[in-house]
């Protein structure tokens, strides 16, 4: 029975052979055979390889110590025959296949072509074969010889294509997938965006997975303007694919990997945002320009061919905040979403902690991360400026911060009803994605929708068994498989237990259901004492609100170097009184009297006071183990630490923004206004109520370890990236916490599966002690 095959590529133009049938191959690859043969493939009189027969076969198959495993793509003589026949094709650029003119076959004709195919033996010299296939005189007469007759489009002399570039189109032919560079969507607004688009290499049509971002969509990282920038990716993913020992965290900066998705039947489509790469325009970060070129992308996405009018978005980070964004302005074609590290509201969850400004990152982010992947001048709003000059949310909310804003627009979610699967990080050294996961979660409306709490979230974004959960959401609500995927609890938790370890906890809700909100009270009316392998004295943390009144202050001044380009901390290591693991004042409890599983947000109230017009509070919630030390809950992580242990929780509140959103606010956490006519600065010595949120965080408290509260005038131990420092209000200036029994002084912290007494039993242990 004769059968037709396809040679992936596809590879058109390609002589074939079998006992039966002989020919070039089609347009769409095909050659014929019967059942059991051998096909052969050929140009001119030169074998390049056989293997048996069958539907589908691709480069990688017809070399027989090969034989399609894609571990073996290295052999030297694949790869000196995949550069032989893609150099050969008409145009260099092979995003619709590989084609071959007949006069190819001519001018090879017999001419004796070594591809540096025979293995090696014991006593035989070593040699580069790939530098041997290139100097080789016969090839190079050979591709004069092409050159000269014109078989080849385009003006530029054709050279032999790169090993790491034939290996590449080799390994997408076997997987499946299609690959089209710079393919321009159209925007409702006249421009275009250009995208990499990657496609099932099988007939039908397909759900697509699409993102859009400022970091360039060539491999790995930037963008490609010149013949040394796409060999230098080609590398790079060449690299990847062989070994990774370049350590890359993915194919392409927080996108979704095509290997991945393509051979599972999803059209993967990457785009420069409108400034980005080679796309055309201003870029504005998270601002409405680009969130409607991504509702655009989606809708022409959604209506090509080759779309079965479904489309997911999936990121991480940026590519999961301009997801939101985009969702606001109701794209008809987006039926889900998955957001990893992400953020909605961009004042408090990622410019403004507290209303303290965000400072360190935005410079750092923008010198290396944004600009090297644009192609030519720069066009970059000047968004770092932007956010320092507006203090609060309604500064201008047309230029940042609102619904529709230029530049940090905090989208209107209150219609959108697209299925999401957000995950939020439980650390993050740029204090960003922490609130935001968990906030993106409670503030779509949607009644499909999950939640991750993670502690690596960069890496863990793209593990086998994340991919695997991803592809069961987007197969439900893209391809319309009924696989219990929904059934399953909404909220997953990795409860930490230290160093990396956790175990997982599925929940109906979040916050999670009968979470005992547990409150400790700050008592500084005690001489605080040492501890062993502590740098600090501590007051107490004690579990019944103090007897008596007292109070303790601290310096809020701090020795700063000067800003400089880069991630570098900016507390001047000569000055001691400055030294985050000193500055400002602690406390600590008794040892817990049973094991507790932390899971939720955490908040904070105080009575403060200041010598200047204003403070700014960062809280550390910290654990300390039975021998002193304490606990590190995070483990190695790619968004890591410079320094360690991470406080379990954190939280920030600059003192005139201690205006409380009743609207927002609720028993587990506290939100403020940060309006600027609620802006409201201290006098000299007036004791103020201030309640502080905790980022959400996961953790099992062990029975027998302690808690310890850090307050301080300026970033702690561990804190991250440092944050602005308005020396008018620190330079000279004293802050004091206030305790007693009528003065607000707690620290609530969200237990579930506890097995603490009520605060009676616990004050009764602490007094025992």
């Amino acid at each position: 029975m004769t059968h037709t095959g396809l040679l992936a590529g596809p590879i058109s133009g390609l002589r074939y052979e079998t006992p039966t049938h002989r020919g070039l191959t089609g347009p769409r690859g095909e050659f014929r055979y019967e059942d059991g043969e051998r096909v052969a493939f050929l140009v001119g009189a030169v074998p390049i390889g056989n293997a048996l027969a069958r539907p589908r076969l691709g480069l990688a198959q017809i070399v027989a110590r090969v034989d399609g495993d894609l571990a073996k793509l290295r052999d030297p003589g694949l790869t000196n025959i995949a550069r032989f026949v893609f150099t050969l094709g008409r145009t260099a650029v092979r995003d619709h296949g590989t084609h071959l003119a007949p006069e190819v076959h001519d001018i090879v004709g017999r001419r004796p072509v070594d591809f540096r195919h025979d293995a090696d033996f014991q006593g035989t010299g070593v040699v580069d074969k790939l530098r041997a296939f290139t100097d080789d005189p016969v090839l190079v007469q050979l591709l004069r010889d092409l050159n000269e007759a014109g078989v080849f489009e385009g003006t530029e002399p054709r050279t032999w294509c790169s090993p790491a570039s034939a290996r590449n189109e080799v390994r997408r032919n076997a997987m499946g997938i299609l690959r089209f560079r710079n393919v321009e969507i159209p925007l409702r607004d006249g421009g275009h965006v250009l995208a990499d688009v990657f496609r099932p290499a099988g007939p039908g049509t397909h759900p697509v997975v699409v993102s859009s971002g400022p970091y360039g969509k060539a491999f790995n990282h930037h963008s490609i303007a010149t013949a040394a920038d796409l060999e230098a990716h080609e590398v790079m993913e060449d690299d990847y694919f062989s070994g990774n020992p370049g350590g890359q965290a993915f194919e392409n900066h927080e996108t979704v990997n095509t290997a991945s998705w393509v051979p599972d039947g999803y059209v993967v489509v990457r785009a420069d945002m409108p400034g980005a790469g080679n796309s055309p325009g201003r870029l504005a970060p998270w601002g409405i320009t680009g969130a409607e070129a991504l509702r655009d992308c989606i809708e022409w996405a959604g209506t090509q061919p080759w779309s079965n009018g479904n489309v997911g978005t999936w990121g991480m980070s940026y590519l999961a905040m301009n997801q939101h964004q985009a969702a606001s302005l109701r794209p008809e074609h987006l039926k889900a979403m998955i957001a990893i590290g992400t953020d909605v509201d961009l004042y408090e969850e990622v410019a403004y902690n507290g209303g303290i400004f965000n400072e360190q990152f935005w410079s750092v982010w923008k010198a290396a991360g944004i600009e090297p992947a644009i192609v030519g001048e720069p066009g970059i709003a000047d968004f770092v400026e932007t956010l320092k000059n507006s203090p609060f949310r309604d500064t201008d909310p047309d230029a940042v911060f609102g619904p529709r804003a230029d530049v940090f627009m905090s989208p209107d979610l209150s219609g959108v009803t697209v299925p999401l699967w957000a995950v939020a990080a439980t650390t993050h050294s740029a204090h960003f994605h922490q609130l935001g996961g968990a906030g993106a979660y409670l503030a779509t409306p949607t009644p499909h929708k999950k939640l991750d709490l993670w502690d690596d979230w960069f890496q863990k974004a793209y593990a086998e068994e994340t991919t695997a959960a991803h592809k069961a959401f987007f197969d439900h609500w893209l391809k319309g498989v009924d696989n219990g995927i929904m059934d399953v609890p909404p909220v997953r938790l990795e409860i930490r237990t230290g160093n990396g370890a956790a175990v997982i906890r599925h929940e109906n809700a979040w916050p999670v259901e009968h979470t005992d909100y547990r409150r400790w009270y700050f008592d500084t009316s005690t001489t605080p004492t040492p501890e062993p392998r502590q740098s600090r004295r501590f007051h107490l943390l004690a579990t019944a609100p103090p007897a008596t009144a007292g109070h303790a202050s601290y310096s809020a001044q701090i020795a700063l170097l000067p800003p400089a380009t880069g991630a570098a901390l900016r507390v001047d290591p000569a000055s001691a009184p400055s030294d985050p693991r000193t500055t400002g004042i602690s406390f600590l409890s008794a040892p817990l009297t049973a094991d507790a599983v932390l899971a939720g947000y955490g908040r904070a109230g105080l009575v403060v006071s200041s010598t200047s017009h204003d403070m700014d509070l960062y809280l550390s919630v910290r654990v300390i183990d039975e021998s002193g030390h304490e606990v590190d809950f995070t483990g190695l992580a790619t968004s890591g630490f410079g320094d360690r242990p991470i406080p379990l929780m954190k939280g920030w509140l600059k003192a005139s923004h201690r205006r409380i959103d009743e609207e927002r606010t609720t028993t587990y956490t506290v939100k403020h206004t940060h309006r600027e006519a609620d802006y409201a600065p201290l006098a000299e010595g007036e004791e103020v109520e201030v309640e502080i949120e905790l980022i959400p965080s996961t953790g099992l408290l062990r029975k027998g370890q302690r808690l310890r509260v850090d307050v301080q005038p300026y970033d702690g131990v561990a804190h991250g990236m440092h944050h602005a420092y308005d020396p008018a209000y620190h330079d000279g200036a004293t802050n004091t916490v206030h305790t007693g029994p009528t003065r607000l002084g707690y620290l609530q912290l969200p237990l579930i599966d506890t097995g603490l007494g009520r605060p009676d039993e616990q004050a009764g242990r602490e007094g025992a002690s």
